[in-house]
């Protein structure tokens, strides 16, 4: 299928129902951490270079930047999360106050810590990645928790996403509970999944899956596929998780979107014009396609904007945002020849 031809006027609208739009975040929460210097020689101790620091910041990083970006778009975001008794939370919470989001549901764990991820940048290069975390399921302490933040707020959001990156808070018990809810509800729910709770996620909304993910949904080794193939590997995931909608991110070569009722199958190449960075690319592509959806857009309208809003943020080193403003004249650029 051909790139779709979606006028400027119709993305404005979209665009302008953004800030009506409430949408509640739950998911591992963490704090990515930057440390930004250059190399210029060899440690004489072991075959590594020498990374001599400059300055370090931090950022937002999983459910957190989700809502982070839902923010930046206009959108009304709650979160619902866990994050450790220690200095990280305390910056994770007062990251998320900076950012304007509510921090109310981001619950307090004496039995974990709050997951860092440290990555060391040279002249724009990632050298290393250092992960502290714990990865075990909520207790059923904890569980209960969420679920009062939960049912605290469902009845103010008009949609769901789950941000799982697989370190604890998406638990079978506590998910399956949240998904029953959703259900009885009727609310749109998308899903940044992990291999193993696929089995979790059948007849969401949409799942977001990467390549590799994707592949492990059937249990098939990942490798490098055609389109053809991917077409069919798509397919063969809908009908396994029972879902409406499948959106498969593929880095370089941009996105997938299946269309079940329609028998439809969408290849949206990538409009980066530079990739620095895929941190929380991902992210983004759930956060705006799930904005875009509850404002009114049809699916591949959606994912249109997802993949001009990750062209973005790629171009980018770490984690980032994108305004409704940004993300227009991104799309606009198509119209004018840039």
């Amino acid at each position: 299928m051909p790139t779709p031809n979606i006028s400027q006027k119709r993305l404005k609208q979209i665009a302008a129902n953004f800030s009506q739009s409430s949408i509640m975040v739950v998911g591992d929460s963490m704090l990515d951490e930057y440390v930004w210097g250059d190399v210029s020689r060899i440690s004489p101790e072991a075959p590594v270079p020498v990374v001599h620091v400059r300055s370090r910041s931090s950022r937002l990083g999983g459910a957190a930047n989700v809502v982070q970006n839902l923010k930046s778009l206009g959108v009304s975001p709650y979160l619902v999360s866990l994050c450790g008794n220690d200095d990280t939370g305390i910056l994770l919470r007062k990251k998320l106050e900076q950012a304007g989001c509510n921090s109310k549901g981001l619950a307090v764990s004496c039995q974990r810590s709050t997951t860092i991820k440290t990555r060391i940048i040279a002249r724009h290069q990632q050298v290393v990645r250092v992960d502290s975390e714990t990865v075990i399921d909520v207790t059923k302490d904890e569980a209960e928790v969420l679920w009062k933040s939960v049912s605290s707020e469902l009845s103010r959001v008009k949609g769901v996403i789950i941000s799982d990156y697989s370190k604890g808070v998406v638990s079978k018990p506590f998910i399956v509970q949240l998904l029953d809810a959703c259900k009885k509800r009727n609310l749109f729910v998308a899903i940044d999944p992990k291999e193993r709770h696929f089995d979790l996620y059948k007849g969401v909304s949409i799942i977001t899956p990467n390549l590799k993910e994707a592949h492990a949904v059937l249990g098939v080794p990942n490798a490098q596929v055609n389109d053809r193939e991917i077409e069919l590997l798509g397919w063969k995931i809908v009908k396994k998780l029972d879902l409406p909608y499948l959106l498969i991110t593929l880095s370089e070569r941009g996105m997938a979107l299946f269309e079940r009722n329609t028998r439809t199958f969408s290849h949206l190449p990538t409009v980066a014009r530079n990739v620095f960075d895929v941190t929380g690319a991902g992210d983004t592509v759930i956060s705006v396609y799930a904005a875009a959806i509850i404002s009114g857009a049809k699916p591949i309208e959606a994912a249109y904007l997802s993949n001009h809003a990750a062209g973005i943020i790629v171009g980018e080193l770490g984690t980032a945002c994108v305004t409704p403003e940004a993300l227009l004249a991104a799309c606009a650029e198509k119209y004018t020849g840039q």
